[in-house]
């Protein structure tokens, strides 16, 4: 056919149209269909309608003519139920050949442009309604279309109104097409502004509605050196790479998805783009695969971008994981809420110049790219400009923009056949970092680093960190060697702008810093960019900080570069193993003593409640009444000491015998107790062992034997000689050494006597208080006896006789202080 007439059908183009091959192509036909399309110099565009299969795969057809031919394929999923088919396979049909038209017609530019287009399931409700944005470039012509399954689905209300609130009426403008089952409204003029449509709809609940406009400008577009402010805002996309199938997994052969926005020959920047992935065919329960979404970037980060500013966005295709099939690849365009500019040039359009070559090393061009046209010219950064830093990237700098106000189109780019993420994609690497740019702050000897994040397999996802090294070899560091940085901000999502600083503590020269990202599998980028350093010598003295020029020292974490303080090591696993157990050691030697003081606490609070119960229950012996109380030693008529009167901290001492009565008593007390116990006269009938009086403690032995009772012990005094006689026995008062007896001695005499002077009055109680007979048991101390009242009508001697001399001849009584 395309020899037929002798005639060539070079530069033609074949719309091929059909269902597929039944049977995949082998090499041979695939060699033979691209030597003939490749002789007659023609493009085909092969149209796969329908595509019956299910899940398809990719296999080598008809689309193979796509690839060597160098156009696009697409293809229209049976979307139809039983023998019906569905007003969404009219659509798409309807759209791969506008999209076909594009690839190749001259004056594609002129083609009307895609402004709207939504879809209205039927059996929901009754009335749609949506609305879409006509911008400033269009308005020539704009064609709202109604695309149905059958005629009766559309109800009798199809309104459309402007922006100003005017309902637009549509009877008189209505044009039905049967051929492609679409009503068209046609409004020349058109107001840019949002538009909303209400349409009446019956459709069946398996059937829908389809909405789409589309818009022509004002004046046809052109690229001339002066633009007119009435050209149309386009759309183009393609991929870099048109090999069928694609590997995703192919490191060496990655695929880019371009598309470029432009008003004439003037970029458009800030635009929102994103890319639509839809799978062909149906899942499990029968509806379709979830679309994979992910925006286009146009930040000349160099990995995938190119240049920044351009108005073309670009960014790999994303891991996907997923068994080999078939996508449909569509471009989505809007004005990301009114942030998109046209890029309007201050300067008019010339020639571009020849390249300037300086030959200051080591500083990075910087393109500019005339609004007016595609050409290029490029200069130098001599000085550096905190409004624009010096970047290694490639951009587009530009003093004014204009808003493209309410903006939007859509283009299908074809059939692309995905291989590879049957697999694990663990191994793709970060994208590369293209724009890392220092700024240094002598000052405060800072420096901040910017650049782009990259993503984590390639452009997508997020890294876990950064590696950085620095060096004064340039080459050298940007393959990687040098000194590293530990210190490091943690990776932003992908395409976000990262900063960073650090404490610069090297001044002997020129130092080169690179960067790269680390995937969260631990798989490395390649190194960015080298960024120069040089940080001169802090002041000797004190300077304004504040009234630099330069911004002061930057807010938050700073980290340290090439600073030669000593930092402590990071700790080890056994190193925090260690310090861990020391803690739960010293906790641990805590809580013991802590329940050992409880303890011990508690016991002692038990024990001296025990105590003063038994000393409640139990009371001591009253103490009498004529007792001494004046004199500090008499303790022969006081109570013992209860506990509880020992001074806080002083415990008894065991194993010591107590203080004798004998060593505490005063010698008036012991002179009246041995008076008592050897009277010189009874009363009559009354032997003397029938006298029965209280025996104290004097720390003699009191077991006495009950058959015969003897007389107690005697009592030994210490002779000056150094021998001890007993107390009963006479001694002359001249043989012995003695003192001037005190006054609390007493001298006795007969009551009968009236011409001697009586004794002074005893402090000894008048009256004998009675002891008890049973000792109580336990380590309580006896109380003292009470001694008798002595005896003033006799006197006692030596030898037991009563004498009742005068008092210059009376025998005098044994001073009981030469004991």
């Amino acid at each position: 056919m395309l020899e037929q007439r002798g005639g060539s059908a070079a530069g033609g183009v074949i719309l091929l149209v059909t269902s597929g091959s039944p049977l995949p192509l082998t090499p041979y036909d695939v060699k033979q269909m691209g030597a003939v399309v490749t002789r007659q110099g023609v493009r085909v565009v092969p149209i796969i309608y329908p595509l019956t299969d299910r899940n398809p795969k990719p296999s080598p057809g008809v689309e193979k003519l796509a690839q060597l031919s160098g156009t696009q394929s697409f293809a229209v999923l049976d979307e139809g139920i039983g023998s019906d088919s569905k007003v969404s396979m009219m659509v798409s049909l309807m759209d791969a050949f506008y999209a076909a038209l594009r690839l190749f017609i001259p004056s594609a530019k002129d083609l009307p442009v895609v402004v709207h287009k939504q879809e209205f399931p039927g059996g929901i409700i009754s009335i749609s309604q949506g609305s879409f944005d006509v911008d400033e470039s269009l308005g020539g012509e704009v064609k709202f279309g109604l695309t149905y399954y059958d005629l009766g689905h559309v109800g009798n209300m199809v309104n459309l109104i402007d922006p100003n609130g005017r309902v637009v009426e549509t009877l008189k403008l209505q044009e039905e097409d049967g051929d492609v089952n679409t009503i068209f409204v046609t409004v020349t003029n058109a107001m840019p502004g949002m538009w909303r449509y209400r349409v009446e709809n019956r459709a069946d609940s398996h059937q829908s509605l389809y909405m789409r406009v589309w818009a022509t400008p004002r004046t046809p577009n052109n690229t001339s050196p002066s633009p007119t402010p009435d050209n149309a805002i386009t759309l183009n996309a393609w991929t870099s790479n048109t090999d069928s199938p694609i590997n995703v997994a192919d490191i060496r052969n990655p695929v880019v998805v371009y598309a470029q926005v432009w008003w004439g020959g003037s970029p458009v920047v800030g635009a929102m783009l994103e890319a639509s992935l839809q799978r062909l065919g149906v899942n499990s329960t029968g509806s379709r695969y979830a679309p994979i979404k992910f925006q286009l970037f146009d930040n000349g980060s160099g990995d995938a971008d190119i240049t920044k500013n351009d108005g073309i966005y670009s960014r790999y295709l994303p891991p996907i994981v997923a068994p080999a099939a078939r996508y449909t690849l569509t471009i989505f365009l809007t004005d990301n809420n009114g942030a998109a500019q046209i890029v309007v040039s201050s300067h008019p359009h010339t020639d571009p110049p020849r390249p300037y070559v300086s030959h200051t090393p080591l500083i990075p061009y910087s393109g500019q790219v005339g609004v007016a046209g595609m050409s290029a010219q490029y200069t130098r950064a001599h000085s550096y400009d905190p409004a624009w830093p010096r970047c290694c990237g490639s951009v587009v700098p530009y003093t004014t923009g204009r808003p493209t106000g309410r903006l939007y189109r859509t283009i299908t780019v074809g059939l692309l056949d995905l291989t590879g993420g049957a697999h694990s994609l663990s191994h793709l690497p970060p994208s590369r970092i293209a724009d890392l740019r220092a700024e240094v702050n002598p000052p405060v000897q800072q420096v901040t680093f910017y650049w782009t994040a990259p993503g984590d397999q390639r452009d997508h996802g997020t890294a876990m960190q950064y590696e950085i090294v620095y060096s004064r070899n340039a080459a050298a560091t940007g393959q990687g060697s040098g000194e590293t940085a530990n210190e490091w901000t943690t990776p932003f999502e992908v395409g976000k702008l990262s900063t960073h600083t650090v404490r610069w503590g090297r001044h002997d020269g020129v130092y080169y810093v690179a960067i790269r990202a680390v995937s969260r599998t631990n798989v490395r980028g390649p190194w960015s960019n080298t960024a120069e350093i040089y940080m001169p010598h802090p002041p000797t003295t004190t300077e304004n900080i504040r009234g630099s020029t330069q911004g002061g020292a930057v807010s938050g974490s700073v980290s340290e570069l090439g600073v030669t303080t000593p930092r402590p090591a990071s700790l080890t696993t056994r190193n925090i193993l260690a310090i861990v157990g020391a803690a739960c050691g010293v906790l641990v030697v805590i809580l013991i003593m802590a329940v050992y003081y409880l303890v011990v606490v508690t016991r002692r609070r038990r024990q001296k409640q025990e105590k003063q119960a038994i000393d409640v229950l139990e009371p001591a012996t009253t103490t009498p009444a004529a007792c001494d109380t004046d004199s500090e030693t008499d303790s022969i008529t006081k109570p013992p000491a209860p506990p509880e009167a020992l001074a806080v901290g002083e415990a008894e001492v065991q194993g010591k015998r107590a203080m004798s009565p004998i060593q505490s008593w005063p010698a008036s007390t012991l002179l009246a107790e041995h008076e008592k116990r050897h009277p010189q006269d009874l009363p009559d009938g009354v032997e003397s062992s029938e006298l029965n009086l209280p025996q104290p403690d004097l720390g003699v032995p009191q077991f006495m034997p009950t058959v015969a009772p003897v007389p107690p012990h005697p009592f030994y005094y210490h002779t000056p000689n150094g021998h001890y006689i007993e107390d009963n026995l006479a001694m002359d008062s001249g043989s012995m050494i003695s003192t001037q007896p005190s006054d609390s001695l007493l001298m006795y005499k007969d009551s009968n006597a009236s011409d001697y002077p009586q004794p002074p009055s005893s402090s000894v109680a008048p009256t004998p208080v009675s002891w008890e007979g049973v000792r109580r048991p336990g380590p309580t101390k006896v109380p003292p006896p009470t001694p008798p009242k002595p005896t003033l009508s006799a006197h006692l001697t030596l030898g037991g006789g009563v004498a009742a001399t005068p008092l210059g001849q009376e025998r005098k009584r044994r001073n009981v202080t030469q004991v």
